[in-house]
């Protein structure tokens, strides 16, 4: 009795492209990819079959997308790094500190120096009965 290859025995479309990749080393284009990945399953490059294995390249995490129609490897990616803010440096904090503490001196003689009567309204008991207002 021979023993047939099950359907999770045969590898698939992704599984050629990623041996493909892996041996060339660089990233293809998907056209070319694919071309080649079809070649290696003695499939035609009927449209149908070219978009079931994009399909397949695309939905399978071990590619990348690298823009402009390449297909990469991700674990050719560089590892990715938390992004911290950069320190800050205090280089000449002290000037830094004078020119805030005028600037809020400024603020503060520039307020004492309004009239207070323009700011405040002053409350006139007839005018509530004009608009007939009740408190």
């Amino acid at each position: 009795m021979t023993h047939s290859l099950s359907r999770k025995d045969k590898p698939t479309e992704a599984d050629i492209a990623y041996e493909v990749l892996k041996t060339q080393g660089n990233p293809m284009h998907y056209q070319n990819l694919i071309e080649v990945v079809l070649q290696r399953l003695g499939i035609s490059p009927e449209a149908i079959r070219v978009a079931a294995a994009l399909t397949q390249i695309n939905l399978d995490t071990r590619f990348t997308f690298l823009g402009k129609g390449e297909w990469g490897l991700k674990v050719w990616e560089p590892a990715k790094t938390s992004r911290r803010a950069p320190a800050v440096t205090l280089i000449n904090k002290g000037s830094l500190d004078e020119d805030d503490k005028s600037d809020s001196e400024d603020l503060e003689d520039e307020s004492l120096d309004e009239d207070i009567s323009e700011t405040d309204e002053v409350f006139d008991e007839a005018d509530e009965g004009q608009r007939g207002e009740k408190w």
